[in-house]
Formats: structure tokens, sequence, C-alpha cells
């Protein structure tokens, strides 16, 4: 009852009842009963309060900056007063903004143990580079449980600024499993497309299996959708650009599930906030302007995110709730059928009558096909590589651009 008694009462209010009991103006019992402790922490807690009087000092409840009750070792501060300093003193957007739950990985991805985000901060506080805000508090989750690995799958995109030095917008595709938390595609990128979409599906799928379902955002996914090919700009609509998606999930039978609204997408936006955090931070600090060069440094991120970052609400590691829900059972993740041609699947389709003279016209160019005049065929576009001519499941020709 009378364990950290700085948090649970005011200083105001225990000084009042020292001074009171001090003079005898209440008893011992009531001075126990109003701090909520023992007759010998009263007594204790007596001494410190005439010691202080006596000495002409501010009384304190908690003097940790006297003395931590933790250290690091040398090199380990070392690591942090260096990283500590470089963002109070020399970072460009990010200075003073400190995210104590980062350092800890950073710390722990040198150091190869664990280090705690509250210790960290801790540290800062002492040494004087953070100061606490008031509105400081632990965030509180609520949601949904899935069955298992595969089940669902959020896709979704944050245009954000990710490489400071640039000072461009730019955007990342992430795909997370609902069940484990894991990052199981990604894709940064100048601006997103329908196709950038589509082959990030493709490498997910490939290297994982087929899951039941996808929960996108109808409102933002396909937003962008300019192609920009070696001879052609290639704009379709909105429209157009969830009709591929959903198309090419159609065919692998998976489920593409629409969220109504952008609150509903809230438990991707977590893993975006996330990586906002850190991303930026890191491509600023290393002058990264270039993409490949920022993928990278988010490759680590995600890595380090899917095996050791303990999930708040499961208490594991995405890889470790992974893999245990498939050890137990509980995976919905297909096998992808080895008959089906992904060049076809995760292409852009587009429908194009043929004239009388046996062509098409995509892209401001004529095409040959040679025969099915008056008939409709589907032009699959896979932007800066080839075009292919199918009618219904038979390729008439391809076209490497």
């Amino acid at each position: 009852m009378g364990y950290q008694i700085h948090k649970r009462l005011p200083l105001e209010f225990v000084v009042d009842v020292l001074r009171a009991f001090c003079e005898k103006e209440v008893g011992v019992n009531k001075a126990c009963q109003l701090l909520g402790i023992s007759k010998a922490q009263l007594y204790r807690l007596r001494k410190k309060y005439l010691t202080f009087l006596k000495e002409e000092k501010e009384f304190k409840l908690y003097n940790r900056e006297k003395k931590a009750t933790r250290s690091f070792p040398k090199e380990v501060q070392d690591f942090l007063h260096k990283e500590l300093d470089y963002v109070k003193y020399h970072a460009e957007k990010f200075k003073k903004k400190f995210n104590f739950s980062f350092l800890a990985e950073r710390a722990q991805k040198r150091f190869n143990r664990p280090f705690y985000r509250n210790s960290i901060r801790r540290f800062a506080l002492r040494y004087g580079y953070y100061e606490a805000k008031p509105w400081e508090k632990r965030k509180v989750y609520a949601r949904f449980e899935t069955p298992g690995p595969g089940f669902l799958f959020h896709h979704d995109t944050s245009h954000h600024i990710w490489l400071p030095k640039t000072g461009i917008f730019s955007d990342l595709i992430l795909t997370k499993d609902d069940y484990s938390r894991k990052i199981v595609g990604r894709a940064l990128v100048e601006k997103e497309t329908s196709f950038y979409h589509l082959l990030t599906v493709r490498e997910t799928i490939e290297k994982y299996g087929l899951p039941l379902s996808y929960y996108v955002d109808q409102h933002s996914i396909f937003r962008f959708v300019e192609h920009k090919g070696i001879h052609v700009n290639y704009t379709k609509g909105e429209d157009e650009g969830k009709v591929q998606f959903k198309r090419a999930l159609e065919q692998l039978d998976i489920g593409v599930i629409y969220a109504k609204t952008a609150q509903a997408k809230g438990k991707i936006e977590k893993n975006f906030d996330y990586f906002q955090r850190r991303l930026p931070f890191l491509c600023e600090k290393y002058k990264v302007v270039k993409i490949p060069e920022a993928e990278k440094i988010l490759d680590e991120l995600i890595f380090f995110y899917n095996e050791k970052h303990i999930h708040e609400e499961t208490g594991e590691t995405p890889n470790e709730r992974w893999k245990r829900g498939i050890k137990e059972g509980k995976s919905r993740l297909r096998t992808l059928p080895e008959e089906v041609d992904l060049n076809y699947v995760f292409s852009l389709h587009y429908e194009r009558k043929v004239k009388k003279d046996g062509t098409i016209s995509f892209m401001g160019k004529r095409w040959k096909i040679g025969k099915f005049p008056g008939k409709v065929v589907t032009v699959c576009f896979i932007p800066d590589k080839k075009i292919m001519i199918f009618k219904d499941d038979q390729k008439l020709w391809e076209y490497h651009l």
C-alpha cells in the first residue's frame, strides 16, 4: 500500500500530513491512514522530512536524479550520449524529437541485449537531454483477434516525406498479417500506382502463399495510378485501378474486403506510425536521398520489427507468433498452384476491340494481332517490360518494351 507514494499522492498533501504529525495535530494511526503507509514507513518519512527542514532544503519524495538506481556500462553510456546529443543538438527535422523505443532497439542491435524504453528515457532525463511532458501516458488498445496466420492481410499506403533530405513526399506500401502482426510485404516508391500494389502482392504470395483475404482502404489505396513506360505516360481512373487489384486477387481466390471508414484501418496505421518515427530519422542522419538506399534501411527496420519487437498486445514478436500459429495448425495460408501464370495475373488488364486490319490501339500505337477482327481481346500490360495479348486463355502475341 505504501509503495511509490510519490505516484499516489501530491507532494503538498504529504508535506501537510507530515507537518501536522510533527506538530501533534494528528496521531500516528491517522497519519498512516492518510498516507497509506505503515508506522515504520511513517517514522522513516518523518525523519527524512525533518532532515530537509533542518538543512533548509526543498523536501522531495522522489530524488532519483541524485543517484540512478541502475547504471549502464560505460560503452552503453557513451553510445547513448552520442545518440541523444545528436537528437538534441544536431538533427534537422527531428531535432529534440526523442523516440526512446527506437533508441532502445538501436541499442539492442548494437550491444546484442535487450534495453527498455523507460530506462533510456530516465537516462535522458538524468543528463538533461529531455524534459518529461505532463501528458505522457501508456496507450491502451482493444481489438478483434483473427484465428491464424494468413486469415487476413492488411494492405495500405502511407504518403509521407520518408527521405527528409529530399523534401519530397513518397509512398510506403505495407502488407501486414493480422494474426501475428508480421510485416509480410513492402514497397517504397516515388508514387504509388495500381501496378506497384499488384507487384507487392505478387512478391508477398510468392514468399508466403495465398491468404484468405486482403483488407484495403477503398478511398485511397489506388488513388495514384499513373504508369510511366519507356515510350508513354498512361493514366487510368481511380475506379479502374480498384478493379485491377480486385480482379487479380479474385483470380487467385483471395477475397478483398474494403474498409468502410479511414478509422477502420487503424491497425496498419500503427505500423506506419512505427516506421515514420524511424525511417525518416535514419535517412536524415545518414544523408540518404535515393529510394534504393532507403529500402536497405527499411528492410533492416522490418527485420528487427518481425524478429525482435515484442508486441504490446500479444507479448510475442511477430515471427514467434507467426511460427507458433503455423505449428499449432492455425495457418490459413494456401500453396500457390504451379500452373498459375503470375505474369498474366499481376499485369494490368485492358480490353481492346480488334480492328478490321487485325490490329488494336494501345498507348497511342498500333499492335498487330492478325486475327479475330471485330472481337474483344485482353491486353496485359507490365509497365516498362512487356505487353501480352490474350484471347480468353490463349496468348496471341507478346511484345517486349
